[in-house]
């Protein structure tokens, strides 16, 4: 009889025991189901989704690349990548070509949802980055399928404000689409950011009046669209992708067309050196001013604000000095 209770408590244990494990093991199974990661492509698009995802514990956004990878019109998709789209809910990317292994996702993975972050946006064409694809151009796969050979797109559109507020809405809206448990948390968050960043645009535009029609050579052409925006007069742009991609000849050619049109304001950027263009202020009188273009920087959902703020007091000292 004693064995009996005895064999009749340890099956009763194992009961328990069993049981206890059982729930241990599925609920944190329950809780990632129901986190939603969002990764994004570059820097640009991790500070626009942080803004409008906020502080919710059960949204998480990663981002796929470095943050110091710059522009990824060469980009290759490394396994960490991969491993980080294995887990992806959506992927939100910029668009106008920028993320030129976007047909390898879609390969990879058929059924992510990919937002285009500038859907509709009216792109300028690009006057650089003349060595992607097998004839200076790109092949742009859209959320529709479509895809518009031989065009290359200037895809740095975020520079112009209003086309960011532009972006801003499209990955609310989307967001709103592919999650709508969180509806609430992507409007009430996405109008708060492009209240902050019209209100940075109404200051830029009051303190630059005056600024239209100055003339500029630009170093990278991701300033035509700050160009764009508040009315510069880009006569050249130089392709600065790297130090070898200029020769002797073509930097003679961008010293006369300074001379020629008596520009005083070169703006090249922080990610590549300034070496060359200081060289041409030397030769012509020139001021080299250094624009953030905003494809790199720290973790933070203030860096598209804080970057622009900067880039506001570079404007202003080179208008001041035209």
């Amino acid at each position: 009889m004693k064995k009996k209770l005895i064999i009749l408590l340890s099956i009763m244990l194992i009961v328990i025991l069993g049981s206890y494990l059982i729930s241990t093991l599925v609920k944190p199974e329950v809780e990632k189901n129901e986190k939603i990661t969002i990764v994004t492509s570059f820097y640009p698009m991790y500070v626009l989704a942080e803004n409008i995802v906020g502080d919710n514990p059960n949204i998480e956004v990663v981002n796929l690349t470095n943050f110091q990878s710059g522009c990824l019109h060469d980009y290759q998709l490394t396994t960490a990548d991969m491993k980080k789209l294995e887990k992806a809910d959506i992927l939100i990317m910029n668009g106008g070509g920028m993320e030129s292994f976007v047909e390898n996702v879609v390969e990879a993975y058929p059924k992510l949802p990919i937002i285009n972050a500038s859907e509709g946006i009216d792109y300028l064409l690009s006057e650089s980055h003349s060595n992607v694809g097998d004839q200076g151009s790109i092949q742009e796969t859209t959320l529709d399928g479509d895809n518009h050979d031989s065009i290359e797109y200037n895809a740095h559109v975020w520079l112009n404000m209003n086309y960011y507020i532009q972006q801003i809405q499209t990955v609310q809206d989307a967001l709103v689409e592919y999650d709508p448990q969180n509806s609430d948390i992507y409007q009430h968050n996405g109008n708060a950011y492009q209240e902050e960043v019209k209100t940075l645009k109404e200051e830029m535009e009051s303190t630059l009046r005056g600024i239209e029609n100055t003339k500029v050579v630009i170093f990278h052409d991701s300033f035509a669209y700050l160009a764009q925006e508040f009315g510069l007069k880009v006569v050249h742009t130089v392709d600065m992708d790297s130090e070898s991609s200029l020769s002797a000849g073509e930097i003679a050619e961008v010293i006369d067309e300074v001379n020629k049109n008596q520009i005083k304001i070169l703006f090249t950027e922080e990610q590549f050196s300034t070496s060359i263009a200081n060289n041409i202020a030397r030769e012509t009188g020139a001021t080299v001013y250094v624009i953030d273009s905003i494809v790199r920087g720290e973790m933070s959902k203030d860096g598209y604000i804080t970057a622009m703020k900067k880039n506001l007091e570079v404007l202003k000292q080179a208008l001041a000095a035209e």
